[in-house]
């Protein structure tokens, strides 16, 4: 288990999903740093041969070591949930067993700690329905899920919304920048920016929202924020956007061929 593992332990056991007795998790060293408020296992084949669920939480380049302390005690009665980017399903299932390994490919990100979070979810070839019915009411304790139909996709959904919350810090940091520059305190910057974007943000949430339409009745013609959309435009900002999203989305194809040659 890594950083977003640490997030989803404590959301699912914060928000009454599950009792912390209800959930082992494989000894760290981060568990030292942030002690969780679970069962913890020796090790990995502890954790398999005591759970029915199993949440593969290491980074991609870890898989090769973590797998063979998993696949001994892998079975059909097992479902797999990987938060790997990069990682193909048929990869995980090709690495823990020779029958028909179940797995569900899940991409959380940040705000899952808060209940905020958005999940995409991918189900694999030997996955059922109500595996994936399982793991989408799982990932809902933090917030909503996305299922996509092909798990390509799912390097889409890391560019977008696994990497997303880290444009939006970046955004708001260059704001707060723009507010000091104009006189700001950084502290009182951050409070009007951060609030600025969290309200803009829950607004694109009501039902029939269009960040165009919204952004068009906030920009009175000749007023400020029209001042600023042109500025925008004319550093070419919308494409650099689109091109680092792109980026991210390269980066996680990448990811999964440089595992797949493993």
């Amino acid at each position: 288990m890594g950083h977003i593992a640490g997030i989803i332990v404590r959301r699912l056991v914060e928000s009454g999903y599950l009792t912390g007795d209800r959930i082992i998790v494989s000894n760290s060293k981060k568990l030292s740093a942030h002690p969780l408020p679970v069962a913890i296992a020796k090790d990995n084949a502890e954790v398999v041969s005591d759970a029915r669920l199993v949440i593969i939480a290491v980074t991609p380049q870890r898989f090769q070591e973590a797998a063979p302390s998993i696949r001994p005690g892998a079975t059909a009665d097992h479902l797999f949930v990987s938060v790997m980017a990069g990682v193909s399903t048929s990869r995980v299932a090709e690495s823990l067993g020779t029958g028909e390994i179940r797995v569900v490919r899940a991409m959380p990100n940040l705000p899952f700690g808060l209940g905020r979070g958005v999940t995409g979810l991918f189900r694999g070839r030997h996955a059922s329905v109500d595996d994936l019915e399982e793991a989408k009411h799982l990932f809902n304790a933090g917030g909503v899920t996305v299922q996509v139909e092909r798990e390509e996709l799912m390097d889409a959904v890391t560019a977008v919304a696994g990497s997303g919350p880290a444009y939006f810090y970046y955004f708001v940091e260059m704001m707060m920048e723009g507010g000091v520059a104009a006189g700001l305190r950084r502290e009182d910057a951050q409070v009007l920016a951060a609030h600025a974007c969290v309200g803009a943000g829950a607004m694109l949430l009501e039902p029939g929202a269009s960040p165009m339409a919204l952004r068009q009745a906030v920009t009175s013609p000749g007023g400020t924020t029209q001042a600023a959309m042109t500025k925008l435009s004319e550093c070419g900002v919308a494409g650099y956007v689109r091109e680092a999203v792109l980026a991210a989305f390269t980066r996680s194809q990448e990811l999964g061929r440089l595992n797949a040659g493993r």
